[in-house]
C-alpha cells in the first residue's frame, strides 16, 4: 500500500521513489524535480545533504514519510532494522536503514519479511535492531525466524510496547506539494535584490534603446542538461542486485517437493516457471505455491507458476557518462574472470541522441544457479539495465540467455 494510516487517523506514506540529487544550480535543481514529479508523484520532501545536494522523496498522497519518522524516532542510527506487528494482523511494519539513508520501508506480510531481509546476509552491517509483537526476526538462530551473524548486529532490543502509536509528526518528513516544497527551500523564487536589479537594468535599457537606438543583444542559448535522457535510461534497479533477488527465487522453485522445473522466464520482477510432476500431486503444489506467495495456472501444454522477485531500490543519478566502448570491454574482462569463454554476443549499437545503448546477450551452456550470481555480480556499479533472463533446466543445471543493455556515450 501506498500509506499506512495511524489509529489516530494520520496518514505514513511509502514513497515511490527516493534518491539523493545533486546539483550545480538551483535551476538545473527544479528542472529535474518538476520532471520526476510527473512520474512519481506531486506530492515531495527535501532534505539538505552538504551544500550542493538534497535527498528527496516523492508520493502521489500527502502525509508523513514512514521509514524516516520511525528513524527519527530512534535518534537516526547510520544502520537500523525495525519490525513491529501491526495489532490484529498478519502484516508488519518493516523499516530499513543503511548508511544513513532509509533502504526500505512499509507494510509487509510476516511470510515475506525474511526474503526482504536475506539480500543484508552478504553485506557488511552493523544493525541496530528493535522489534516488537510475535515478528518473524530473532536474536539467536531460531526454528522459523531470521536471524543474522552476531558481528553484523550493533544491538537488538525487543520492545515492551509498540512505537509506531508513538512516534511523533516532524514537519520536515511532512509530503508537501512541489511548488510549496521548492519556494520553502528557496528553489524558484525570485528573491527582492534580482528584482530591483532587473528593474535597475530595464531603466537603462531603455534609455538606451531610446536615445542611442540599438538592437537589444540576442538572449542565452538554452542550456540543456545532457544527463537527463540518461538519467532516465538508469532510472531501474541495479542489475547485481536484480540477478540476486532472480537466483534466490530459482534456487526456491528448484526445491519444491515432488515437482520439477523444466524452464523460466523473468523479467521485471516476476518469474514464470513451467513445472512437471516427479511424484507429487497438484494439490500439493497448490499448498506450497500458498506458503510461499507463488501462483499456479494450469493450462493445456502445462501447470506454470508466477513467482514475484522483490525489486530492489531504484539507483541514483550517475554523476558521469563513460565511453560505451569502455563499459562493455571492462564487463567482458569481469565475466571472463567468472565465466570464461566466448560466451557474450554484442548486438548493433542504438543511439539515444547525447548517449547511446549497446544490448548485450549472455549465452548460459549448463551454468548453475550459483554462476548465474557470480555473472550478476560483475555487473555492480557499470551503467547497465537488466531486460531479461530465459533459461530451460536440466537436473539443477541452467541453459538460455541474459540480456542487458549498456548505457554510454
Amino acid at each position: 500500500m501506498a500509506y499506512i494510516t495511524r489509529e489516530d487517523g494520520v496518514h505514513f506514506v511509502i514513497p515511490s521513489y527516493r534518491d539523493v540529487l545533486t546539483f550545480k544550480q538551483k535551476s538545473q535543481l527544479k528542472k529535474d524535480i518538476l520532471l520526476l514529479s510527473q512520474s512519481y508523484g506531486g506530492y515531495i520532501t527535501m532534505q539538505k545533504k552538504g551544500t550542493s545536494q538534497y535527498e528527496v522523496a516523492f508520493s502521489p498522497d500527502t502525509g508523513y514519510l514512514l521509514g524516516e519518522s520511525v528513524w527519527n524516532y530512534f535518534k537516526r542510527p547510520m544502520d537500523m532494522i525495525f519490525c513491529e506487528q501491526i495489532a490484529n494482523s498478519t502484516d508488519a511494519i518493516l523499516v530499513v536503514v543503511k548508511n544513513g539513508s532509509v533502504y526500505l520501508d512499509g507494510s509487509f506480510p510476516m511470510e515475506n519479511i525474511a526474503e526482504e531481509l536475506v539480500i543484508f546476509l552478504t553485506q557488511e552491517n552493523n544493525f541496530e535492531i528493535n522489534v516488537y509483537g510475535d515478528v518473524p526476526i530473532s536474536q539467536t538462530p531460531t526454528e522459523g525466524k531470521f536471524s543474522f551473524e552476531p558481528s553484523s548486529v550493533k544491538t537488538f532490543t525487543v520492545l515492551d510496547k509498540p512505537t509506531f502509536p508513538s512516534v511523533p509528526l516532524v514537519k520536515a518528513y511532512q509530503l508537501q506539494l512541489v511548488d510549496a516544497t521548492l519556494k520553502a527551500q528557496g528553489i524558484g523564487a525570485m528573491p527582492i535584490k534580482p528584482i530591483l536589479a532587473l528593474i535597475v537594468l530595464i531603466g537603462v535599457g531603455y534609455f538606451f534603446y531610446t536615445t542611442v537606438l540599438k538592437p537589444p543583444p540576442p538572449p542565452p542559448p538554452v542550456v540543456v542538461n545532457p544527463y537527463l535522457g540518461f538519467n532516465d535510461a538508469l532510472n531501474s534497479p541495479a542489475p547485481d542486485e536484480e540477478v540476486s533477488n532472480f537466483v534466490q527465487g530459482v534456487n526456491m522453485l528448484l526445491t519444491i517437493p515432488g515437482w520439477t522445473i523444466s524452464k523460466m522466464d523473468y523479467a521485471s520482477g516476476s518469474i514464470t516457471a513451467q513445472a512437471t510432476s516427479a511424484g507429487g500431486k497438484v494439490e500439493d503444489l497448490f499448498a506450497w505455491a500458498k506458503a510461499n506467495n507463488v501462483s499456479v495456472d494450469v493450462k493445456s501444454d502445462g501447470v506454470y507458476l508466477g513467482m514475484p522477485v522483490p525489486l530492489p531500490n531504484k539507483r541514483g543519478f550517475p554523476k558521469k557518462i563513460y565511453p560505451l566502448d569502455q563499459v562493455v570491454a571492462q564487463y567482458i574482462d569481469l565475466l571472463a574472470q567468472v565465466y570464461p569463454g566466448n560466451n557474450i554476443k554484442l548486438d548493433n549499437k542504438v543511439s539515444s541522441g547525447q548517449y547511446s545503448q549497446q544490448p548485450i546477450t549472455v549465452n548460459l551452456n549448463g551454468v548453475s544457479p550459483d554462476t548465474v550470481m557470480l555473472i550478476g555480480q560483475q555487473l555492480q556499479g557499470l551503467p547497465m539495465v537488466l531486460n531479461g533472463i530465459t533459461v530451460a533446466v536440466s537436473n539443477g543445471s541452467l541453459s538460455g540467455t541474459m540480456t542487458f543493455n549498456a548505457l554510454g556515450s
